[in-house]
């Protein structure tokens, strides 16, 4: 069997000649650009037919046969037709008879080796690749599929059969016996060289397995493309994918020098063909849009014109290069320097092989993990990224796919690999970014697994194609790494950029940046406010802040609020009455007086020095807000003292005090316990105490009992890890949380000596000591009186009596006002019998008066 090579000629890149040497019985094309029009390196346009034949062609097959619905057998060329007409060795040559002979060897039907011919006329002058006029009419599917297995098993000429519209071809072919016939053997006995090319419109292998299967009568088919989805980016399959930059940028010329199309700036011609390199549209349709454009009076194409066109190209659009766009956004430092150093690599690789010192042709690492809040600029660097790999040279279009969760994950069996697959595709040669990835983790029955499994098989097989982004908040994605070993393999630890929350002072310009795009200009006092503002929006933020999307939030309510007052008098300023009432709540505020904020306390007995420490924490707020200084940071606290001396009570009153002095936003307290931060098993414990801290963020976190927690964290129990776990939660939410631990002094110590970190977070200790006589006797007055009852003066005396016994009988378990809580229960109970509802005296007051017999006797030892 000859072997001719025909010189490379015009290329056209989206077909790789790689594509038809994998030794497969057929080459399998499909994608976007299976129905598209292509234009080569030598300026011409071309429709697929023509541009696979040029490929074929280049790639040595001397004989390339078309076949389809219509035409069961035709050629492009010449040579392929007169390659089938020449009578093989053995075959009785026509001029035995006169009559016209088959032409492939082996051949009979109805008639022998006879076959109808139809009159032909002289060909016409032709370019060698244009279509040859049809097949003589009388030529039935069935001798066509005949025609087709004789050039496939010939030898002497290699052969390509290309059926160009394969989804047309396979369902109304009028032999799909005798083709899958053909299509079975050749499976099992081609390896000659010829080769079976099948065009299909569909834009993922699992939908052309689909369409074969409802096809119903080519199940070897169906099973060697089944295979084939199974194992993307496996030989013998290639996907036509949408122009690249490079071809766009010829059928820009081609449309220009055909029609006038003018440019706006030749200058700018390179971002223009960027943004349409990377935007997801077929050659046929950027075509179209182009001489439109031309024939549009005064229209120029630049920019503006395809922002305007093509929202989705407006990034690519941007007449700065990627880099300059990259060092304009603040507070990104570690993403460039890792950008910066990735461009180090490659330029350095490329000056080695240029002087053939290395022959290490494997990639660096180029996936990318990115953690931050929404809001600091994942989205926008990811799109970069497609641009900077695309110049790097790594990537050859660069366009970026942004998929949901639905475009992943499916919800029944079997669905999600071929969904995910599907998507793949679509980003091949580009960025695929996958927003919140976490959620592919989280997601029910195993369907998330199998997408992760699905997109890290196609990472390995699709290395140097595909790029994965994957972004969510720290914590989160920490987690989501942690999930699969081979996550953690496929992302090195270099690639996980932190992208910080923005500074105030940068949220600032942003806010006003926004106001100025929508033509609102604000006075310096309302600049001066909302800095305040955002200064208190930053310190109160948690996980869901939206950094500069909240911005525009603000600065959208801003203008919405000055035009209802302005209407049609722009010319106003922006003034601080159009600042909406509930962001006012974020500017600080001056500190109240002490006195006024701690008269809730004095109405609670024996607090002497709670109040004391509680009155200088108030007393230097003030100082700093009148120095300017800023505010305090919310202490830490630790409460020591016996059961029932107001230590519940007064975290209570300590959130509402922090918040009205500006030191919490919020000032709610939530309890806490054993029970609710000690998981029972290993790695429950830390998620529940981060979910605790995370529900008293911007207010009070109160564990009584603390000492509880240290149970067994000498032994490395749970309760360890609950305690380290709140160690970093209070570091990291430093002034957004105030943590209260409280229990009896010894226990408090033996709590602060199970983590060294623990005595230096805590700075403030109050004392609760126990009551005396009199103080508790003042409470149960207190809580009478609270209920609607008085006390006879000698109760005072039987009640001290009652409670000095009591404490004597079991001192570890006196319970100071829990237990004076106790005999108000008992005294009621003895006013109960003595009350009897038909009595005269039943309304006065004798029944809301204790005497000194409602008093029990004191308890025997």
């Amino acid at each position: 069997m000859t072997r001719t090579t025909k010189q490379p000629g015009p290329v056209v890149e989206r077909l790789d000649g790689a594509a038809l040497r994998s030794g497969e019985p057929f080459t399998i094309l499909y994608g976007p650009g299976a129905s598209d029009l292509f234009v080569d390196t030598a300026y011409q346009v071309c429709h697929l037919e023509e541009a696979v034949w040029r490929l074929l062609r280049a790639e040595g097959y001397e004989r390339i046969v078309f076949s389809s619905s219509d035409h069961p057998v035709y050629f492009r060329d010449t040579a392929s037709r007169d390659l089938s007409r020449r009578t093989p060795p053995g075959v009785r040559p026509a001029g035995r008879t006169g009559l016209p002979t088959m032409r492939t060897p082996g051949m009979r039907g109805p008639m022998g080796d006879l076959r109808v011919t139809g009159a032909t006329a002289p060909a016409p002058a032709r370019h060698e690749s244009e279509p040859l006029p049809p097949p003589a009419p009388g030529v039935s599917d069935p001798f066509a599929v005949m025609s087709l297995k004789g050039y496939l098993r010939q030898r002497e000429h290699r052969t390509a059969v290309v059926f160009a519209h394969a989804e047309a071809t396979l369902r109304h072919h009028r032999a799909q016996r005798e083709l899958a016939g053909a299509m079975d053997q050749w499976i099992h006995d081609h390896g000659n060289g010829n080769l079976w090319v099948m065009v299909f419109r569909k834009a993922d292998l699992n939908e052309v397995a689909q369409f074969v299967e409802s096809c119903h009568d080519y199940p070897d088919l169906e099973t060697l493309v089944r295979q084939q989805a199974r194992e993307p980016g496996r030989p013998g399959t290639a996907r036509i994918d949408y122009p690249p930059a490079a071809e766009v940028e010829r059928l820009i010329h081609t449309v220009r020098l055909r029609t006038g199309l003018r440019v706006q700036d030749w200058r700018e011609l390179d971002s223009v063909v960027r943004a349409m390199g990377s935007h997801p549209l077929k050659a046929r349709a950027w075509q179209a849009w182009l001489e439109s454009l031309s024939d549009t009076p005064g229209a120029v194409l630049g920019p503006a014109a395809v922002r305007e066109a093509f929202p989705g190209a407006a990034t690519a659009a941007d007449p700065r290069d990627p880099w300059e766009r990259l060092a304009a956004m603040p507070g990104l430092d570690v993403v460039r320097e890792r950008f910066e150093q990735l461009r180090a690599e490659v330029e350095t690789v490329e000056a080695l092989r240029a002087e053939g010192r290395s022959a290490v042709l494997e990639p660096p690492s180029l996936h990318l993990v990115f953690t931050g809040n929404p809001g600091t600029g994942k989205t926008t660097v990811a799109r970069l990224v497609g641009e900077i790999y695309r110049d790097l040279g790594l990537l050859s279009r660069g366009h970026v796919i942004e998929p949901k969760m639905r475009d992943l994950v499916a919800g029944y069996v079997g669905q999600t690999a071929a969904l995910t697959d599907a998507t793949i595709d679509r980003a091949l040669d580009g960025v695929l970014f996958i927003d919140e990835a976490p959620g592919l983790s989280d997601q029910s029955d195993g369907f998330g697994d199998e997408a992760i499994q699905t997109l890290l098989a196609r990472m390995e097989n699709d290395r140097g194609r595909l790029v994965v982004i994957v972004a969510g908040y720290p914590d989160k994605m920490k987690e989501f790494l942690e999930s699969d070993l081979g996550l953690q393999s496929r992302f090195a630890a270099a690639n996980v950029l932190r992208f910080p929350d923005y500074p105030p002072q940068t949220l600032h310009a942003i806010a006003l940046g926004r106001l100025r795009e929508r033509g609102a200009l604000p006075s310096a006092e309302t600049g001066d406010q909302l800095l305040e503002i955002v200064t208190g929006m930053h310190r109160t933020r948690d996980a869901s802040f939206g950094n500069a999307r909240d911005m525009r939030t603000l600065a959208d309510a801003v203008f919405s609020q000055w035009s209802q007052r302005v209407r049609r008098r722009v010319d106003e300023p922006v003034l601080p009455e159009d600042v909406p009432e509930d962001y006012r709540a974020y500017r600080a505020q001056p500190a109240p007086d002490p006195s006024a904020l701690l008269a809730e306390l004095d109405a609670y007995v024996g607090l002497g020095p709670v109040r004391k420490v509680l009155e200088s924490l108030a007393k230097r707020q003030r100082l700093r807000q009148a120095h300017g200084t800023g505010d305090l940071v919310p202490p830490h606290m630790v409460f020591t003292g016996p059961p029932g001396t107001g230590k519940t009570t007064v975290a209570q009153l300590v959130g509402k005090l922090f918040r009205d002095l500006g030191l919490l936003r919020k000032g709610h307290v939530v309890p806490a316990s054993r029970a609710t931060l000690i998981g029972g098993y290993l790695g429950q414990t830390a998620p529940l105490v981060r979910k605790a801290v995370q529900d008293a963020l911007d207010g009070v976190l109160f564990i009584d009992e603390a000492y509880s927690l240290v149970s067994d964290a000498r032994h490395g129990g749970y309760g360890k890890e609950a305690i380290d776990t709140l160690v970093l939660e209070m570091e990291q939410w430093r002034g957004r949380l105030a943590v209260i631990v409280a229990g009896y002094p010894r226990d408090m110590d033996s709590l602060l000596a199970a983590n060294s970190g623990l005595p230096s977070r805590f700075t403030e200790y109050v004392p609760f000591p126990h009551y005396g006589t009199d103080d508790l006797v003042e409470i149960l007055r207190r809580m009478a009186a609270k209920e609607g009852y008085t006390l006879d003066p000698e109760v005072d005396r039987h009640a001290a009596a009652w409670l000095r016994a009591v404490k004597r009988a079991d001192p570890a378990g006196f319970g100071n006002a829990r237990t004076v809580r106790k005999l108000l229960e008992l005294m009621e109970a003895r006013l109960a019998d003595r009350y009897d509802p038909g009595s005269a005296e039943t309304g006065s007051t004798e029944f809301t008066r204790f005497l000194p017999d409602d008093v029990p006797g004191p308890p025997s030892h």
